[in-house]
């Protein structure tokens, strides 16, 4: 049972991520410019290009539903 609630939790997490790259791709990019200069130079790249980070935000939302409804099914 806590791994199809830790899977839910980590679905949920995934929609939410993606709706905010959705809606606020640069800033959300730019918010993780910290760290290692890969990470930053990554951040950088998103926030330059912000038609990418909706599409990854997009991969994310439908792998979160994908996730979600994967845990009911299993039922």
């Amino acid at each position: 049972m806590w791994a199809r609630r830790l899977k839910e939790t980590f679905a949920i997490i995934a929609i939410g991520d993606g709706i905010v790259e959705l809606l606020a791709p640069t800033e959300h990019s730019l918010l993780w410019d910290a760290g290692p200069e890969g990470v930053r130079k990554a951040a950088r790249f998103f926030a330059d290009n912000p038609n990418y980070m909706r599409l990854l935000g997009l991969a994310q939302i439908a792998f979160g539903v994908w996730l979600a409804l994967r845990q009911y099914s299993e039922e």
